[in-house]
C-alpha cells in the first residue's frame, strides 16, 4: 500500500482505518481515533469514497462497535484479562475497554514502533488514560506457530484471553491463516475467544469489490503483496477446538448501529462478515 510517510514505511491503511472510526465517533465509540488524524489521510479520503465506495467509513465505524461491545461484554463477564490484538494497527480498543485489561498488539516492527512513541507522548500529555500494552512484532507469514507460542506465551500474564484478528485475512493465504488458529487453540484456555473478520467469496461479484482491487493494483507504491482471501461461512464452523458462537455481518448490524444507513442494499458495500469463535 501507498506509505504516506515513507521514511517509517507506516502503511496508509492503519491512518485510514482509524480515520474512518473518528468520522463516525458516535457508531464506532472509539472517541481517542482521532488522534491519528493529519492531513496526508483527509486528503486521500474523497479518492476512496469515490473510486472504492463511499460507505467504507461507516462500515469500519460498525466494525469496531461491534468488536468493542464484545470486548466489553467479555471482559466485564470475566473482570478483566487479556487482549491480543493480531495486525492490531492503530486500533484504539485498549483505552475504551475498562484499565484492569491489560493488552498485547502484534504487528509489523515499524508499525508498533511508531504507535508506541505516540501512545507514550499522549499518555504522558494526558490525551490517554494509562494502559497496560505491551508490543510484539511478528511476521504472521514467515514465522512458524512454535515461535508465536514462545514470544507470545511469557507476555499473557492475565486471563482469561480474547484474541482479535481484524482486517487481516484479505491479506493473508489459507495455510497462514490455519497456522494462527492452531497457534490459538494452543495459547487459550476453555471459554476464550477470537473474533475474525473476512469476506465471503460471493463479495469477488460485486462492482464495488472490483473497484476496490483496482485501487489496491493502482497504488501498491510499497510493492505489498496480497493474497485476496475470502473464507467460507463453513470454515469457522470446522476450526478444531473452537465452537461458533456469533456470525454476522456490517450490513446485518447496520439497522443496529447506524440505522440512517440501513437503506444500503448488500450488494453497493464492502460487506465484511464478523465472527466470535469460543474455545471448547
Amino acid at each position: 500500500m501507498i506509505a504516506i510517510f515513507q521514511d517509517m514505511q507506516i502503511h496508509e491503511t492503519a491512518f485510514v482505518v482509524s480515520t474512518y472510526r473518528s468520522l463516525h465517533e458516535d457508531v464506532s465509540k472509539d472517541n481517542y481515533a482521532k488522534l491519528w488524524n493529519n492531513p496526508a489521510t483527509n486528503a486521500l479520503l474523497p479518492t476512496i469514497f469515490k473510486e472504492v465506495s463511499p460507505y467504507e467509513g461507516i462500515l469500519h465505524a460498525i466494525r469496531n462497535r461491534f468488536f468493542y461491545e464484545s470486548l466489553r461484554s467479555f471482559f466485564n463477564k470475566h473482570k478483566g484479562g487479556t487482549f491480543i490484538n493480531f495486525g492490531a494497527g492503530f486500533s484504539m480498543y485498549q483505552f475504551i475497554l475498562d484499565d484492569s485489561v491489560n493488552t498485547i498488539d502484534i504487528d509489523k516492527k515499524e508499525i508498533l514502533d511508531f504507535k508506541k512513541d505516540r501512545i507514550g507522548k499522549w499518555t504522558a500529555e494526558g490525551k490517554l488514560p494509562h494502559r497496560n500494552i505491551q508490543y510484539l512484532s511478528i511476521n504472521f507469514n514467515t514465522a512458524q506457530k512454535e515461535e508465536i507460542v514462545y514470544s507470545l506465551r511469557p507476555l499473557i500474564t492475565k486471563k482469561p484471553t480474547f484474541i482479535l484478528l481484524e482486517g487481516v485475512l484479505f491479506f493473508l493465504n489459507k495455510n497462514t491463516t490455519d497456522k494462527l488458529f492452531d497457534t490459538f487453540k494452543v495459547l487459550q484456555g476453555k471459554d476464550d475467544l477470537v473474533g475474525s473478520v473476512s469476506y465471503i467469496s460471493s463479495i469477488k461479484n460485486t462492482k464495488v469489490y472490483s473497484r476496490l482491487i483496482n485501487y489496491f493494483d493502482k497504488n501498491n507504491d510499497t510493492n505489498d503483496s496480497f493474497m485476496h482471501q475470502t473464507i467460507p461461512h463453513s470454515y469457522y464452523e470446522q476450526i478444531p477446538n473452537y465452537r461458533l458462537a456469533r456470525a454476522t455481518s456490517e450490513f446485518n448490524l447496520l439497522e443496529e448501529y447506524s440505522p440512517a444507513h440501513s437503506s444500503i442494499k448488500e450488494n453497493e458495500i464492502l460487506n465484511e462478515h464478523l465472527y466470535l469463535l469460543q474455545k471448547m
